[in-house]
């Protein structure tokens, strides 16, 4: 920071003198304004003329600031702590606002000078006066010219001072609106902390639940029932046509309870007929549970009886290992061979894509 001495009485000058209009700048000279209307009153010539109107344009705009402040009401004082943001933001105006001030001082202070010296050569060019005439009627223009300015200016400022004080004000109703919540917030959560924690929800003891009921068939079920059981009886029957219509029958009515009276007929039962439509039956059923007695049956004394046998194979799993009529005893076992492994290999998959576990 610059330290200033004043040229006249060899004082420093605070920051703050300049910017309260107490002291002026003139060139790279620094003077209290009293030690300038002293020195203009004792020196002779444009230079004290202009001295002087420095100095007093400076006591106007401080004797202006001191009226403002002093014609103020008074206000009870209030303890305000601002938010860090908050006093940043203001610091930063106030300093943006006294750069502002004191550059436009600065620039006025150079008009002033400039203006003077354009009245002083036209007086000089245009009327042919003397130096002592031209500089007093230079300095009569000058004063002319810088009282309205001056009063422009002044009022301009005041604008300035008026606006800055509405900001603050705007920025003090601001800061207390942001108080009043944060105490409100406070007040809220003191009560909070001060209210019971609510009771835990009673857990109520799970009820038991009662077991599925099995659905109760419908009328049409029923009689499918009862029509299954019919032909599963006949099935017993000592008339092998009797036995095969019965087969035929199940077949029809996808019977899968009629699946071990089949097996019995398929594996049991003399007449190759009967065994012929078990094992034809036991593959329109797609009954998963017959595969390893129809992969026995691939083997049966009767060559129908292994080609029906092989045709159930297929319908059920989709795989039929070229199993076809006419093949002999060994190449019947190789083909059986393949069949178990695959069985071993496949039996839940295959369980699970047609829905029927193992019992």
């Amino acid at each position: 920071m610059e330290i200033r001495f004043c040229t006249v009485c060899n004082e420093s000058i605070p920051d703050g003198e300049f910017d309260a209009g107490r002291a002026i700048v003139s060139g790279s000279k620094s003077q209290h304004v009293a030690c300038a209307l002293k020195r203009s009153v004792e020196m002779s010539g444009w230079r004290s003329w202009l001295t002087f109107l420095l100095a007093l344009f400076g006591a106007g705009v401080a004797t202006y600031l001191l009226v403002v402040k002093l014609g103020e009401k008074p206000e009870p004082p209030q303890i305000v702590e601002l938010p860090p943001v908050v006093e940043q933001h203001v610091a930063d105006t106030v300093r943006a606002t006294e750069s502002r001030l004191r550059t436009r001082l600065t620039e006025q202070r150079g008009e002033v000078v400039a203006a003077f010296q354009r009245g002083l050569d036209e007086q000089l060019v245009t009327h042919g006066s003397s130096m002592r005439e031209a500089t007093n009627r230079a300095m009569d223009d000058l004063v002319r010219a810088s009282s309205k300015e001056a009063e422009d200016r002044l009022r301009l400022m005041n604008g300035l001072v008026l606006k800055l004080q509405e900001q603050m004000a705007d920025l003090v109703d601001w800061k207390i609106r942001i108080q009043q919540e944060a105490d409100q917030l406070r007040r809220e959560l003191e009560l909070a902390k001060r209210r019971e924690p609510a009771p835990p929800p009673v857990v109520q003891p799970d009820k038991p639940v009662p077991p599925p009921q099995p659905a109760t068939p419908t009328e049409e079920e029923q009689q499918r029932l009862k029509e299954i059981e019919r032909w599963r009886k006949r099935l017993r029957d000592s008339d092998e046509d009797i036995v095969f219509s019965a087969t035929i029958e199940l077949a029809r009515l996808k019977a899968l309870e009629a699946v071990p009276d089949l097996v019995r007929v398929l594996n049991k039962h003399k007449d190759f007929y009967a065994r012929l439509g078990a094992a034809t039956a036991l593959g329109e059923i797609q009954a998963v549970e017959a595969v390893p007695d129809l992969i026995e049956a691939l083997n049966d004394k009767d060559d129908l009886v292994r080609t029906a046998a092989s045709e159930a194979l297929h319908r059920i799993t989709g795989e039929d290992f070229n199993f076809v009529s006419g093949l002999t005893k060994n190449e019947r076992i190789r083909i059986q061979k393949k069949w178990r492994q695959w069985w071993r290999d496949n039996e839940t998959e295959l369980r699970k894509k047609l829905k029927q576990p193992a019992k």
